[in-house]
């Protein structure tokens, strides 16, 4: 694919300009408005929700910390949020989402909940219903709504809009200084042209200071006739001082990963049973795909799209990145992405026979079919860590899995010190 300097001028020209980085303020009367920086491209959305924040504060309550909590006592804002709820751990938000991380609603799926809700302070439930991921995580919608009320109850017990509105210079300080050497514009032509269409009105990139470690969750919210690509990213478990982002180069990597999950995700799963026929490709790492959440679908979504991640190290940042991308991923379980990758490559030589990667899908099973006794000799080839590289399976702290990911940034050679979600 020639991407080349069109997509590379419109990102340099974004931050080489100095388009406005800077707070969207709060006129009277909008006492729940987000955080959100201007000068981003159109249908872009750099910002702070406090409906995220809600629900970092309610989450900070519960044994959620226990695998996705802070190192120590966590940053100063951390601390803030959490005791400021900490009169209200009896209530019911808190014996919900209690209830929930029990029942495995975590990592992603929190985030994916609290989004797909209408704005404080009625947090309207989806007109349309819960989507069938929400409730197969939460095993059933009556959860959900019971969460979903409490949440509507607390926002006005605790007085939750003093809150937000007293951090709201904080906010834009930390989004100004995360988005400094960050490209979206970049990241989002690269996407559409690889993929070959649009997915999506609205591109959301949400910063959680009270969330770790760092990295990101995605989630694909429908309203309507409109489609929201959201990006959950996580502060540094370390630290006391100020909340720690991602940035630069290293958040540019993450968001082509987590905006990546709307073009990837939805193109298998219109061949899901197809894909399910590949289980003897799974098997070979299905242990080490548990320990981060991952079901079989999970894996062969992550695969391609670490392989079209891959390939855009190498087309965005050089052949080095790349092979450092594609020893990481091999290292982490990901076996068949140096297979994937040459099939991606094949793809973009082939535009003529493949318009766009939704007519590549049924062939790059055909060829997982076809070479799979070979490639299942491939399974295990990497260094034999195989340490979770995002999720972090159950009872590795949130400092164990900031470190793996920090060493990934750190050997991509990305020009931040924070690491990537993997």
């Amino acid at each position: 694919m020639h991407f080349g300097a069109r997509v590379l001028s419109l990102g340099l020209l974004i931050v080489g300009l100095g388009l406005g980085w800077r707070e969207t303020p709060a006129a009277a009367g909008e006492e729940w408005a987000p955080v959100r920086m201007e000068g981003t491209p159109p249908g872009v959305y750099v910002e702070i929700l406090p409906e995220v924040e809600l629900l970092s504060g309610v989450l900070a309550q519960s044994s959620w910390m226990k695998t996705a909590g802070p190192q120590g006592t966590g940053n100063r804002y951390f601390r803030e949020l959490k005791a400021f709820l900490a009169p209200f751990e009896g209530h019911e938000a808190v014996k919900a989402a209690q209830r929930l991380t029990n029942m495995g609603f975590t990592y992603d799926a929190p985030p994916n909940f609290i989004v797909s809700l209408g704005p404080l302070p009625e947090l309207a439930a989806p007109p349309g219903g819960y989507s069938g991921y929400l409730r197969q995580r939460a095993r059933g919608e009556a959860h959900l709504e019971r969460f979903r009320r409490a949440l509507v109850d607390l926002a006005e017990r605790s007085n939750f809009a003093r809150f937000f509105g007293a951090h709201r210079e904080d906010y834009a300080a930390w989004l100004g200084r995360a988005v400094i050497g960050f490209r979206p514009g970049l990241v989002m032509d690269w996407l559409h042209e690889f993929f070959g269409y649009r997915v999506g009105e609205e591109f959301h990139l949400v910063f959680a200071p009270a969330m770790f470690p760092a990295g990101g969750y995605g989630a694909t919210v429908k309203r309507g006739h409109r489609t929201g690509i959201y990006e959950f990213v996580r502060a540094a478990a370390e630290g006391e001082g100020d909340p720690v982002f991602p940035s630069g180069s290293t958040l540019e990597y993450l968001t082509l990963h987590e905006w990546g999950h709307a073009f990837v995700n939805p193109a298998l799963e219109k061949h899901r049973d197809r894909v399910r026929r590949l289980a003897g490709l799974y098997r070979p790492v299905a242990g080490l795909m548990r320990q981060q959440a991952y079901s079989m679908d999970d894996f062969f979504n992550e695969q391609v799209l670490r392989a079209v991640t891959t390939l855009a190290a190498g087309e965005l940042y050089g052949p080095e990145t790349r092979a450092r991308s594609l020893a990481y991923e091999v290292d982490r379980g990901f076996y068949l992405t140096a297979f994937t990758l040459g099939e991606l490559e094949y793809y973009e030589a082939h535009r003529d026979r493949f318009p766009c990667f939704v007519d590549c899908v049924p062939y790059l099973l055909d060829r997982y079919a076809a070479e799979e006794r070979e490639l299942r000799t491939k399974a295990g080839h990497g260094s034999g860590s195989c340490r979770p590289a995002k999720r972090g399976g159950p009872g590795q702290p949130g400092a164990e899995a900031e470190r793996t990911l920090r060493t990934r940034a750190r050997s991509l050679g990305l020009s931040t010190s924070m690491p990537i979600s993997a």
